[in-house]
């Protein structure tokens, strides 16, 4: 296996069954399922890190009270993965519930979902809401899913607790992720996090997908084996931005029907170049936590960043059409629709987009990670944009350990249900065209990187990135020098907020 890629593996005979189901499912097309094995041997060692080890208890009918968001308008931003009312076809709504019904049926709880639909700023959804319950002393929830970038606020105002202090909560099994612990725990305290149980944190990450005909046609290469051997970087990419862009219908000016490199569906997804290139505002550093951005290599990111988003017509992001003629009402919607029609060579976008650009696309796409920086680097990192959410048991909660046996339980048996549900089938089965996409997907998935100083609200570099992005201009240092005293002195109280939660 190719040292730059890792993979989870996903229960083969679980697989075959879910992809025989899904063909069951009304108006589905039939999903062929040959090259899944049914005769897995059964005599491998057992893996400690996959078993359940909670006690058999009987909770008496006990509510497990979950507090998520839901927003009527923009679907893709409500919790979907906490409750459904019955099996109706849909292979995750299924996938859903019969994960609680086993949990359910196991130790005799009833899993009971609150959305929280009151909050106008999406980005903070269900934060106000736990404030006035806080403030009113209620106990009305066991557990509370909040947006990355209100979350890390939360447990500054002290309304989580500290997850290390709750019993039945196992972060050594495999159905949680620790490498999210390691990034967001201040002084070994962790207040949120997430699980095999959480998908909104899955479905809100930043993916790239690349037309396959305009690759072809300016013989690109193979992006696929690139990402494989570790030669994906942002070099790599910029090279085919810069063929693809160009004045598609000659009229000698910059409008919707030319042909672009990299179409942005905010200034974000420059955001996620930079991450990708290995920036990091802050981190961890020998047990502490601080800013790291302040650096040579976050300037050279950012160099080669700009000769994508920042030259006409090679990167282009909605927001620089905004009050523009457009053949649509929004600018939002520019980055898709140009891509769709097949004048773009890379679009950014997220998990739970797949489905429209599956059905509306003309030409056939695939699916790639951000590039790295250059051939040295490692890893590949995948930025988690702010719309998705982690989640952490209030500090309401008269009983956490309840909330730690529900989530251990919970955790572990959507590792087999309702995450295969969305990764293998949702994502890569329906809406992938092959398998090299879904082995992206893969990697991905498994190389999410959160950012602490968006997570924890630092003042002035949250949103650098985002800032100099928008410029077109390699401002960093300047930006960073005007912000940097502001951020010393919250990251100093940060640390001081959580180690005051008691």
């Amino acid at each position: 296996m190719n040292k730059h890629i890792k993979f989870r593996c996903v229960p083969l005979l679980l697989l075959a069954a879910m992809l025989t189901s899904l063909t069951a499912c009304g108006g589905e097309e039939p999903v062929e399922t040959s090259d899944v094995p049914t005769d897995i041997a059964t005599t491998e060692a057992v893996d400690p890190t996959g078993i359940c080890e909670l006690p058999e208890t009987d909770w008496g009918g006990r509510e497990f009270r979950v507090l998520g968001y839901e927003n009527t308008a923009n679907p893709q931003f409500s919790n979907f993965e906490i409750w459904t009312q019955a099996e109706d076809g849909d292979v995750v709504n299924d996938a859903v519930f019969r994960r609680n019904t086993a949990v359910e049926d196991r130790y005799h709880v009833k899993i009971v979902q609150y959305l929280d639909g009151s909050d106008a700023d999406q980005a903070r959804s269900t934060i106000g809401h736990m404030r006035a319950m806080a403030m009113a002393g209620e106990e009305l929830y066991d557990l509370a899913f909040c947006t990355i970038r209100s979350i890390g606020t939360a447990a500054r105002e002290g309304l989580f607790y500290d997850l290390n202090d709750v019993e039945y909560i196992d972060f050594s099994k495999n159905w949680w992720n620790q490498k999210v612990n390691d990034t967001v725990a201040v002084n070994g305290r962790l207040f949120f996090t997430n699980s095999d149980f959480s998908l909104r944190d899955k479905n809100r990450v930043y993916l790239m997908l690349f037309n396959k005909e305009l690759a072809e046609q300016y013989d690109l290469g193979n992006y696929y084996d690139m990402v494989r051997d570790g030669t994906w970087t942002i070099d790599k990419m910029a090279e085919g931005c810069k063929m693809a862009a160009g004045d598609a219908n000659g009229d000698g000016q910059l409008d919707y029907y030319d042909t672009f490199g990299f179409a942005m569906d905010s200034y974000n997804g420059g955001v996620a170049l930079a991450v990708g290139g290995g920036v990091k505002i802050m981190q961890q550093q020998d047990g502490d936590i601080v800013l790291t951005a302040n650096d040579e290599h976050t300037v050279n990111v950012l160099d080669k960043v700009m000769t994508i988003t920042a030259e006409e017509r090679v990167g282009s992001s909605c927001q620089d059409w905004k009050g523009k003629v457009l053949p649509f009402s929004s600018h939002w919607s520019f980055s898709g629709n140009v891509f769709k029609e097949g004048r773009a060579l890379f679009v950014s976008t997220f998990a739970h987009s797949l489905k429209t650009y599956s059905a509306d696309c003309v030409n056939d796409y695939g699916i790639l990670p951000y590039p790295k920086y250059d051939e040295a680097q490692q890893d590949y990192y995948i930025y988690a944009d702010s719309f998705g959410m982690l989640f952490g048991i209030p500090s309401t909660t008269p009983t956490p350990d309840f909330s730690g046996f529900m989530l251990e339980a919970l955790s572990y048996q959507a590792s087999s249900t309702s995450l295969p549900a969305y990764v293998e089938i949702s994502c890569k089965t329906k809406y992938t065209y092959d398998n090299d996409s879904a082995e992206m997907l893969n990697l991905i998935f498994d190389n999410i990187v959160y950012e602490p100083a968006e997570i924890f609200g630092i003042s002035g570099v949250q949103t650098i990135l985002f800032d100099v992005i928008s410029t077109g201009k390699n401002t960093f240092a300047s930006q960073y020098a005007k912000v940097e005293e502001m951020a010393l002195i919250d990251v100093e109280q940060m640390i001081e907020d959580i180690e005051a939660v008691e």
